[in-house]
């Protein structure tokens, strides 16, 4: 047997790899640009996949819509990472290809802009489109709302390069009030503090479909962690969107905190009227008004002289109960600037606005004044606001007056000839009592928690209410009917009026839906049908040609020959029932006869043939025969 040789460990050689440098180079290459490489497949496959959806500001049209444009009802998840339900810019749409006579102007802004608590039809820049239009009537006039509840100039900041790009004639702001507690305010629960070019790039991101996977995934840690680590209030999706958005409670005046809100706001507005001013385009800012005589503070916290939101509200009080106004109104403003809950822009952000607009040489829409002067003694409060801050339809009226008038003053947009009728501020169009009621049951949903009321009350209102109509009924399904809203509700309450045989308001419902909502071809056809069972053929002609504009249809081509045809204008009839849908026995009809009619055989044959071939049991034959018979 053999004996195995034993192995030396000195005779072990232990042989090293030395790579030339050429490989070297190679290799640190690869390592360099191996998780480059990683990312960009992983970001390919997430566009693929789309993930987190698009957060384009602006997305196509629905279909049948294809040559508009519309705000993306989810592109406010930029803004809010953990809130379940999102805010959402006011459903609209305009023209992918602004034309020739087009003029589009734009709003920035949050929920007093978007016109909470109403819906798009009462909200200031609805309204302000409604006086355009009447006042430059050979103008297609677009006013796109890109406004939103709950954001700040964070928000304002990050859409409006995507605003510039869809050819604006003017933009229009109104914003302050949601700059400490808004998305990313330094006082808001989705705050990412203050450093500003941090919350920029973070805001830049957004558009890497990574970064978006990343964020849900912290999200979704921090979710899993448990409520011992976050504030229950930001997952309280029962309570309102104005008690989950604070995180700072407190701001008193000139502290630290309200400082840089108001540094934010500052830098922010400079921002983005650079950007704007830098195309040459018109802008307006509007001063910022809210309630300061019926809503007291609600926090009030002394300074070191002793003053307090609370001393000077009383002290308001005390004086306009002497009739002594002027310094009623001067107490008032200071109990609204001390109120160290900051619901309600300070004064000194208009003084801030009123800077800016020296500096970039943009108009200021004095609200301050048209506020002053429509209320008794020149102190506003529930004469125009629902609450602390949103105004009522007469509000968001004055507001739209405002708007119009500044335009107007300051040669904004060079309109087409303006039209000889005077536009009527005192008629409000498109509302009704729905939007009243509706408005009603929100602000007292609102003002069933904090900060109405202490935090540890617990908002009851959805438990307790019991609708006693059915404006309430329906107003109260509106709210808590995810997928049924305000024109849901304007449609259904429409329908109920035709069913009780009450068609003035069943028409008045159908206006409110076009009025907020005018593409919308259905709207339209329900209340042109109520006029043609009225007999109001003129009023249902216009609103056919109306929504011709928008979208042809075989119903507003049938009832616009029809009604020709019933007034001997058998030419016009031709033209439009040529455009109908020729499978409707009723439009072969019209169209035969209106050709007998004018004496041509030959084309009311071709109809009267095409109706006994594919209706052969429709019960205007006979009636066509008889016609034919005297043709002979």
């Amino acid at each position: 047997m053999k004996k195995k040789k034993s192995i030396n460990s000195k005779e072990l050689k232990v042989t090293s790899i030395t790579l030339s440098p050429r490989k070297k180079k190679i290799f640190w290459v690869i390592t360099f640009l191996f998780p480059i490489l990683l990312f960009l497949i992983l970001e390919l496959s997430l566009r693929v996949l789309n993930y987190g959806g698009n957060l384009d500001l602006f997305i196509d049209g629905p279909v049948g819509y294809e040559e508009y444009k519309r705000c993306n009802p989810n592109v406010a998840r930029r803004y809010f990472s953990s809130e379940e339900s999102v805010p959402t810019p006011p459903l609209q749409l305009f023209l992918k290809n602004k034309p020739q006579n087009g003029k589009r102007i734009f709003v920035l802004g949050g929920s007093s802009a978007a016109g909470f608590p109403y819906s798009n039809n009462l909200s200031f820049p609805k309204l302000l489109e409604s006086r355009l239009a009447l006042a430059y009537p050979k103008n297609n006039i677009e006013v796109i709302n890109v406004a939103m509840a709950a954001i700040n100039s964070y928000s304002l900041l990050d859409m409006v390069d995507e605003v510039l790009e869809e050819s604006p004639d003017a933009v229009l702001i109104y914003a302050g009030h949601n700059e400490f507690y808004g998305a990313l305010g330094v006082g808001s629960v989705q705050s990412l503090g203050s450093w500003r070019g941090l919350i920029r790039t973070y805001l830049k991101l957004h558009k890497v479909k990574s970064f978006l996977m990343i964020k849900d995934f912290i999200i979704w840690i921090k979710t899993q962690i448990g409520e011992t680590l976050i504030d229950t209030k930001e997952g309280n999706q029962s309570s309102t969107l104005m008690a989950r958005i604070v995180s700072e409670q407190t701001i008193p005046l000139d502290s630290d905190l309200y400082s840089k809100g108001k540094e934010q706001y500052l830098e922010n507005m400079e921002l983005i009227l650079g950007k704007i001013k830098e195309k040459n385009i018109p802008v307006l800012i509007g001063e910022l008004v809210s309630n300061i005589k019926d809503q007291k503070p609600f926090v009030s916290v002394k300074d070191e002289a002793g003053q307090s939101a609370e001393s000077f509200f009383k002290s308001a009080k005390i004086a306009e109960e002497e009739n002594d106004f002027i310094s009623a109104k001067e107490n008032y403003l200071k109990a609204k600037d001390f109120d160290a809950l900051r619901f309600r822009s300070t004064e000194e952000f208009n003084e801030i606005l009123h800077s800016l607009s020296d500096t970039y040489d943009v108009p200021i829409v004095p609200l301050l004044k048209y506020f002053t002067n429509a209320s008794q003694n020149g102190i506003y409060g529930n004469n125009l606001f629902l609450e602390h801050l949103h105004p009522n339809k007469e509000g968001y009226n004055l507001i739209s007056k405002a708007f119009f008038e500044a335009l107007q003053i300051n040669n904004t947009i060079k309109f087409d000839s303006v039209s000889s009728e005077k536009i009527n501020f005192d008629k409000i169009p498109g509302y009704t009592d729905l939007d009243s009621v509706y408005a009603s049951l929100v602000i007292k949903h609102l003002k069933g928690g904090w900060p109405f009321k202490s935090k540890n009350t617990v908002n009851m209102f959805f438990q307790t209410f019991k609708p006693k109509n059915k404006l309430e009924e329906i107003s109260f399904k509106i709210m808590i009917e995810k997928n049924y809203n305000l024109e849901s509700g304007h449609m259904e309450l429409g329908e109920y009026f035709e069913s009780i045989r009450n068609p003035e308001a069943a028409y008045l419902e159908y206006s409110a839906l076009i009025h907020s909502i005018p593409y919308e071809i259905l709207f339209y056809e329900k209340a042109a049908k109520v006029l043609l069972e009225q007999k109001k053929y003129d009023m249902a002609v216009q609103l056919l040609l109306k929504a011709n504009n928008f979208k042809k249809s075989d119903f507003a081509y049938k009832w616009l020959g029809q009604i020709a045809l019933m007034n001997k204008n058998f030419n016009v009839a031709i033209k439009y029932l040529l455009e109908a849908n020729h499978n409707d026995d009723q439009v072969l009809f019209n169209l035969s006869r209106s050709f007998y009619y004018i004496n041509k055989k030959a084309e009311g044959d071709k109809y009267f043939t095409m109706l006994t071939q594919n209706h052969p049991k429709s019960k205007y034959t006979s009636y066509l025969l008889k016609l034919r018979a005297l043709q002979k």
